[in-house]
């Protein structure tokens, strides 16, 4: 799933591309892709795109005061651009097209097809968007605010960064690559947490999405479709190979189609958890 590195970089990859750019026409290629009704489609047509932001996990197309596209990827999309006359494939999720013959597309090469997309009058229609938490990367992000929300919810740390009403834009991949960064145990439950642990724990989560800003910038090299695999992951999808900083094989928790990866030795006091299954449920 793309997160906050990848989002952003394509945001301000997508911005020197299409801003000021007429849309001539927007379709969506899968049943339920467009999640609202109201304004329609036909509200797209002729207007020029006049910013990109990201709120979370979401980029925000916006072409008036009032209008604005709103764009989930989950767990597989991609946005690319090509010529309009290039054919449609069926990973091909939802298409806009512009007057200068080019196309943004929302690509998703899965079976499931599982990205939203809205038209709204403010990017607070989207729910998700609504009860988001704060962006990690922003001032309002302070170790009071991680403090307050660690200690007032029992809930295991991989449970509490990925938790999109907490923080905005961390997912399984970057909070795996957090913990390991803090030595923190992905099954440990926050209120058990000293001060010092929760310190390290927020200068974790700056520094390591601040290096993977830079690290997905310079693997993207102005492309809009980001690669999925990131070589610079030290612990994410790294199963049975050496940790780098200790040797030990990174081993993986399982939970239905979730998995988290970990150093044993720095992160279990040398242990291997137990994969009950069940963990990512409590």
């Amino acid at each position: 799933m793309p997160e906050l590195p990848e989002l952003e970089v394509m945001k301000d990859v997508l911005s020197e591309k299409i801003i000021g750019r007429t849309i001539v026409s927007a379709t969506p290629f899968h049943p339920g892709i467009l999640k609202t009704v109201d304004p329609g489609l036909d509200s797209l047509v002729g207007k020029c795109l006049a910013s990109i932001s990201r709120c979370g996990k979401h980029l925000v197309f916006t072409l008036a005061e009032e209008l604005h596209i709103v764009i989930h990827l989950m767990l597989a999309g991609r946005l690319i651009l090509c010529r309009s006359d290039t054919k449609a494939t069926k990973a091909s999720g939802f298409l806009i097209a512009f007057e200068d013959g080019e196309d943004l597309r929302l690509i998703e090469n899965t079976k499931t097809h599982r990205a939203r997309v809205y038209v709204v009058r403010t990017p607070n229609d989207v729910e998700s968007i609504a009860n988001m938490g704060v962006e990690p990367l922003s001032a309002e992000f302070t170790p009071e605010y991680l403090v307050g929300h660690i200690k007032s919810h029992r809930r295991q740390l991989k449970k509490l960064l990925t938790d999109q009403t907490m923080i905005a834009g961390i997912g399984s991949a970057y909070a795996d690559e957090i913990l390991f960064d803090a030595q923190l145990s992905p099954i440990r439950y926050g209120t058990t947490m000293a001060d010092e642990e929760i310190e390290r724990l927020y200068s974790s989560i700056r520094s390591v999405l601040e290096w993977a800003l830079a690290a997905v910038r310079a693997d993207a090299g102005g492309a809009t479709l980001t690669p999925h695999k990131r070589g610079f992951f030290r612990v994410y999808e790294k199963t049975e190979t050496p940790c780098p900083e200790c040797g030990t094989k990174i081993a993986e928790i399982r939970y239905a189609q979730t998995k988290t990866y970990y150093c044993p030795r720095c992160q279990a006091q040398g242990a291997l958890i137990r994969d009950r299954r069940s963990w990512l449920t409590r």
